[in-house]
């Protein structure tokens, strides 16, 4: 079954299933390397403006420098994407070839996000999510916007897909 239309077409919503959280990592953790690649698009456009002959075919070296960063920041930010539904976490990467992570959130065991300073600043950070039988994280969530919202979002439903300790089944 397919959810609403927010619902991205490599995810596959069983029934009764509801699309929770849908994201991009944060721009802001983009956004330096996004803006070096713009200023060097000036400074070419500058150099071809002010100059003549020579100088301003060279001109077009800062610019074609300046797109190519600017566009394969962009086309990474977008290639990564994750969702959350009620009962799954998925990471998807990749543009030509793609790569789909999803955990089932009956496995997973712990979840935690943390934040560098100035990531703090920014409001981004990483959520590592760990399953059972494996020693270190199973899928890492890179540069999420909110990390403490989306992380709780992932705990409150967390919550509802474990069985509570007095719905423990009985042994005989």
């Amino acid at each position: 079954m397919q959810g609403n239309s927010d619902t991205p077409s490599w995810v596959t919503l069983t029934e009764g299933e509801q699309l929770v959280w849908n994201g991009h990592p944060s721009l802001r953790s983009v956004g330096g390397t996004f803006v070096v690649g713009l200023i060097l698009i000036a400074v070419g456009i500058g150099i071809g403006a002010l100059f003549e002959d020579v100088i301003r075919l060279l001109s077009l070296v800062p610019i074609g420098l300046g797109l190519f960063i600017a566009g394969v920041t962009y086309v990474n930010y977008r290639s990564v994407q994750y969702v959350l539904t009620a009962e799954e976490v998925y990471k998807k990467s990749g543009i030509i070839s793609r790569n789909v992570v999803n955990i089932r959130l009956d496995r997973i065991q712990n979840t935690s996000y943390t934040q560098s300073l100035p990531e703090r600043f920014l409001g981004y950070g990483h959520i590592q999510i760990d399953t059972a039988g494996t020693g270190g994280s199973d899928l890492i969530l890179e540069d999420v916007p909110n990390p403490e919202h989306v992380n709780g979002l992932i705990t409150e439903y967390l919550d509802k897909v474990r069985p509570q300790p007095d719905e423990q089944p009985q042994s005989a």
